[in-house]
């Protein structure tokens, strides 16, 4: 059994794909997550409410716990050969990052893009990490042959900031060479600003950085969503806020409290902010600005 400082649980799923209902997840219909936890630890993950199905602690446990789905290439291969299946597009880390560090040992999400693209069916994927980079070849052949979308998340390119909130994940330079190195190959890529966090990473400056970064290594702005609270978040954060940003806690506490989205008003300057700073530094001839996710849903992993 792989190990390192997280212990990894081995299990056996008897299903891959996961039917979406939620409005939590805005425009998805299929999901497919080859771990349930994550290592990288982010401290607004979203996704800590999925421990609690498992009697496991969403503040201690998300990050230290990770069950491996060893037998989900499996399952999924004989999924999408059922006669039912429609080759609808599935969206893979929904609620966990599918190249977190167990992905070099097990390659779970490495055979799952390849079982996706020998089987024609197209489907999207958002990660942090630099292990992308090892199935660039594999992702372009599937666009070529489906349909492909990865959107890599980044919130912030100051790097204190991102080690603080995100401890476990490559440096905001790395992802930024790992956008630069995947357009060069081919593959769909756009960048996530996801989520945005009141106080910490919303400034204009910090955004205008954060744009230009983008824009400066080829990429696109994918979308942009402000932090929504889950319950099984709210710990995990407020601890943090306590530790490193305590005079930002009682804002939080009035407005995170008990409910789970930032003030209307807040959200229209936002929205304003993000369309100043687009209209300024965007290229030449830009696709469309990016959008706000609908308030219902939060994408994973930070998506």
């Amino acid at each position: 059994m792989y190990s390192d400082r997280t212990r990894y649980i081995e299990i056996d799923v008897k299903s891959a794909l996961n039917k979406v209902t939620s409005a939590r997840y805005s425009g998805i219909r299929w999901s497919l997550n080859p771990y349930r936890g994550c290592k990288h630890g982010c401290i607004y993950c979203y996704a800590r409410y999925t421990h609690t199905f498992l009697a496991l602690d969403p503040d201690r446990d998300f990050s230290s716990v990770v069950l491996v789905k060893r037998n989900l290439p499996q399952v999924l291969r004989w999924e999408l050969r059922k006669k039912s299946w429609r080759r609808e597009k599935v969206s893979i880390g929904t609620a966990t990052d599918p190249y977190q560090p167990p992905e070099g040992h097990y390659r779970l999400t490495q055979a799952v893009l390849r079982i996706l693209r020998d089987q024609r069916n197209p489907a999207s994927l958002i990660t942090k990490n630099t292990m992308v980079l090892r199935d660039a070849d594999l992702m372009a052949s599937l666009h070529r042959a489906a349909g492909f979308s990865l959107y890599i998340s980044l919130i912030t390119v100051d790097e204190a900031l991102a080690r603080a909130m995100e401890p476990d994940v490559p440096s905001p330079a790395q992802r930024l060479r790992v956008v630069q190195e995947l357009a060069r190959a081919g593959v769909p890529v756009k960048v996530a600003v996801a989520p945005i966090m009141p106080g910490l990473t919303d400034s204009e400056a910090q955004l205008r950085d954060l744009i230009q970064a983008i824009y400066d290594h080829g990429g696109q702005l994918g979308f942009y969503q402000t932090f929504k609270m889950y319950a099984d978040t709210r710990k995990t954060l407020f601890n943090w806020l306590a530790r490193e940003y305590p005079y930002l806690l009682p804002w939080y506490r009035r407005v995170y409290g008990q409910g789970n989205h930032a003030p209307r008003a807040y959200e229209r300057r936002l929205a304003a902010r993000m369309a100043r700073i687009h209209e300024a530094i965007a290229p030449e001839h830009p696709p469309s600005p990016p959008e706000p996710v609908a308030p219902a849903g939060q994408l994973s992993l930070g998506l």
